[in-house]
């Protein structure tokens, strides 16, 4: 019997547990902070944020595709962080509608600060894009043979000097020469005027001057190896 009345006063408590632990509204906030919160409510249709992984942390970058500027990194974070130490406070004291004035008003001049700062930034400076390289200057080429074959068959075509020395000077200023192949083309001329006469016209298109020693073998007077010496040592005789 005592534990039939047991298990009744039981059933009978319940409903009673269950309304004293019914969830309690919030209480409504103050007027003052109802219409404070309704000026910074963003105007319908305005898509919502993006939810931060971390409201504390660094300061978020842009969009993609604004204007860079130069900035304080250091003064900047550190404004940063006391406008989210201030608005943390903000949250805690909701329910006292003169210091949640306060605070939020002193957020807001910060922020305008930090925007001033931005907008008042010097853009960043690219650097200037660097002109490609010039294309690499071809190597110059000795005359091959069948062309120097074919040069010496034209001077010695010819009955005299003067006309030698003319096929050579058409031909020269087209070609480049080593100093072995500068032998032959003297050897084609009868005379040392006339010889001299044609490396006037080799001597800026020879590519080996280092081996120029060897042409003074085509030479007998000593006054010819003086003139041959200064044609070699200027590059436009």
């Amino acid at each position: 019997m005592r534990a039939v009345l047991i298990a009744a006063a039981a059933l009978l408590a319940v409903p009673a547990l269950a309304q004293n632990n019914k969830v309690k509204p919030p209480p409504e906030a103050p007027p003052a902070a109802q219409a404070q919160a309704e000026s910074l409510r963003p105007p319908p249709g305005t898509p919502a944020p993006a939810p931060a992984s971390n409201p504390t942390g660094p300061f978020v970058p842009g969009p993609v595709g604004a204007t860079p500027v130069v900035v304080d990194r250091d003064t900047l974070m550190r404004q940063l962080a006391a406008i989210n130490e201030k608005l943390a406070q903000a949250t805690g004291l909701a329910r006292r509608d003169k210091q949640l004035q306060k605070l939020l008003e002193d957020s807001r001049a910060d922020l305008k600060e930090v925007g001033r700062q931005v907008a008042n930034a010097p853009p960043m400076r690219s650097e200037p894009s660097r002109p490609p390289p010039p294309p690499p200057q071809p190597t110059a080429q000795p005359i091959t043979e069948n062309m120097l074959r074919s040069l010496l068959s034209a001077i010695r075509h010819e009955p005299f000097a003067d006309d030698q020395l003319s096929v050579l000077q058409e031909a020269a200023p087209t070609q480049y020469f080593l100093v072995a192949q500068a032998q032959q083309v003297l050897r084609s001329f009868s005379f040392s005027n006339d010889r001299l006469k044609a490396m006037r016209l080799l001597r800026p298109r020879l590519l080996d001057l280092e081996n120029g020693f060897k042409l003074y073998e085509s030479f007998e007077h000593s006054s010819d190896k003086d003139e041959l010496k200064r044609i070699l040592a200027t590059s436009t005789p």
